[in-house]
């Protein structure tokens, strides 16, 4: 089964943000990345959050009118497609309207395709338990609420095939310190106690990473939004452990 991944295209009309990223770009690196999973006939798509972001002097309507230029451009290729928000995403929208835009089940859910179950999860949570959208986005604070937990635990628990963990902020505890889930232990020891978990695959720090823990892949995709080059991958999932040579 082939998949198709991108995260953090932080598209809006700035020309460039933070030094280095390129939003302006994005989307027509979005069509270049829909275009290759076309040609290569994946079985569905994912983005890992960022795909949008909110550029000085653009208003709240603007941000959300961009994310759905992305989003109409994505579905005209009629791939399946699921989103991981980003804490970018909070930004213009909130949690409702964010899915209202992608006619998706609110996260956390699971997604069942072919022989794996993928479990998306939310860590846009502060510390005091309030989503991003409702308190204000800090990406330093980013948490797993104990239900997500539960529902990881569940999700897990409850099926026989082979697994794969989805989330923007990083679970992987060897990524720069300010990019980890605040409580990513929690959810790690869930992960290696259910022995299902063949990958945990993020976005959130930019440079992107490929570590290994407790026996586990933990993939972190590179921003799409960094300089002119694109970043996206096709995986075949069947060849995982050769895709990234582990």
């Amino acid at each position: 089964m082939k998949l198709g991944f991108f995260t953090d295209a932080h598209y809006c009309g700035a020309e460039t943000l933070c030094k280095t990223r390129r939003p302006v770009l994005s989307l027509e690196k979005i069509r270049e990345a829909m275009d290759a999973f076309q040609g290569e006939g994946v079985d569905a798509c994912f983005c890992l959050g960022d795909m949008t972001d909110h550029a000085p002097n653009e208003t709240r309507e603007q941000t959300a009118a961009i994310f759905g230029q992305a989003l109409a451009l994505i579905r005209s290729y009629e791939i399946p497609f699921y989103f991981v928000p980003g804490n970018h995403d909070y930004l213009a929208m909130t949690a409702q309207e964010l899915y209202k835009a992608l006619r998706q089940e609110p996260l956390p859910c699971t997604v069942t395709l072919g022989d794996y179950v993928f479990v998306l999860l939310d860590a846009n949570y502060r510390s005091n338990g309030k989503r991003f959208d409702e308190a204000g986005v800090e990406w330093t604070d980013s948490n797993l609420p104990a239900d997500q937990l539960d529902f990881l635990k569940t999700a897990l628990q409850s099926t026989t095939k082979k697994c794969v963990v989805l989330i923007h902020e990083n679970l992987d505890p060897t990524v720069e310190a300010h990019h980890i889930v605040k409580n990513s232990e929690d959810a790690r020891r869930i992960i290696k106690e259910s022995g299902k978990v063949v990958a945990v695959l993020q976005g959130h720090y930019h440079p992107g990473k490929v570590s290994v823990t407790d026996g586990i892949p933990y993939i972190t995709f590179p921003a799409m939004c960094e300089g002119t080059q694109n970043s996206y991958r096709i995986l075949n999932m069947d060849y995982l452990q050769k895709e990234f040579d582990l």
